[in-house]
């Protein structure tokens, strides 16, 4: 019973597949899923608080410009669409693409942004943007714990050499009380779906922040990325160019 709430979370959980990985699917219980995770980002994943505190803050040092922002592992777009809606807010002009491989999220995601003409989808791999053009911000969520150590580096490779201002892989961190906490939320608020499983598991896949700081210091010793932890349980990979914190000196 100790184990079903505090297992041990001393090493990352390589080897267990997430439901949704698997092609053989319940289409209710898949849809269900992709739609509960509006709920969960919304609650859970502070991404629109990280986006206000290091994206938009920058972009309103030039109001006047047209931004764009990809937004890697998109699934069913509900990010986008309150970036999309924090830049209207704001009166800036933000074109945003958003990028996922799972071709049964597609269809819903084409549903939520029919009222957004600034976001566009487009189908591909986050280990292949070698056909992208550069990008003023990247952008994950979630993403990060679903990849090993080599395809990590192959990631931030590319993000890196497509990114004008900034980019910002937020997710998990690993933890018992992270742990614990999503299995007593995800019971109550995401019936009937594989985010009971998928979550839990998620977790465990996470990352500790020293075990990202650790791999960008190997590996990035030269570009400065920040490894910063934050409320709820998240773990954030950030890198703000220089073109970013001295705009004049660039223009």
């Amino acid at each position: 019973m100790r184990d079903y709430f505090f297992p041990d979370m001393r090493l990352r959980n390589t080897v267990d597949k997430e439901l949704l990985e698997f092609k053989d699917v319940e289409p209710d219980r898949l849809q269900r899923t992709i739609r509960q995770f509006k709920l969960i980002n919304y609650l859970l994943s502070a991404s629109s608080r990280l986006l206000r505190e290091h994206f938009f803050s920058i972009m309103e040092q030039d109001p006047g410009r047209v931004y764009t922002l990809l937004d890697v592992g998109a699934g069913g777009c509900d990010i986008a669409i309150r970036a999309a809606d924090e830049a209207r807010q704001r009166g800036l002009k933000l074109n945003i693409t958003a990028l996922d491989n799972d071709t049964r999220i597609l269809p819903l995601a084409y549903q939520a942004i029919r009222d957004y003409p600034e976001i566009q989808i487009i189908e591909g791999n986050a280990l292949d943007l070698r056909r992208l053009s550069p990008f003023d911000f990247v952008f994950s969520n979630h993403l990060l714990h679903h990849l090993d150590w080599a395809d990590i580096k192959i990631f931030l490779d590319s993000v890196i050499a497509r990114t004008r201002l900034a980019f910002l892989m937020n997710d998990l961190k690993r933890s018992n009380w992270a742990y614990l906490g999503f299995t007593i939320f995800s019971r109550l608020l995401t019936p009937r779906s594989y985010h009971f499983h998928d979550g839990r598991l998620s977790i465990r896949r996470a990352f500790l922040p020293e075990e990202l700081r650790d791999f960008m210091r190997s590996n990035y010793p030269n570009t400065p990325i920040r490894v910063i932890e934050t409320y709820p349980a998240r773990v954030v990979v950030l890198h703000v160019t220089p073109e970013a914190l001295f705009p004049s000196k660039n223009q």
